[in-house]
């Protein structure tokens, strides 16, 4: 098991409610921990209140990168 703090801010989305919906719940996150095989591992994304969020639950992610968030969605 290894543990990496991000070198920028990290915010993560959760869909909220039925599928279809367009409400997500955002989190800010603290680190990230990476555990099981190099080819398959396995990543908890850990928020600042300390909530453990599998990656399986995050529709999308977001970095902060100068001054503007970015993402892949």
């Amino acid at each position: 098991m290894k543990t990496i703090v991000p070198a920028n801010p990290i915010k993560v989305f959760m869909r909220q409610g039925e599928i279809g919906d367009s409400e997500y719940l955002a989190s800010n996150v603290a680190f990230i921990i990476v555990d099981g095989p190099p080819d398959f591992p396995k990543l908890v994304f850990v928020t600042i209140s300390g909530t453990p969020i599998p990656s399986s639950n995050i529709a999308f992610a977001r970095v902060l990168i100068d001054g503007e968030w970015r993402s892949h969605d």
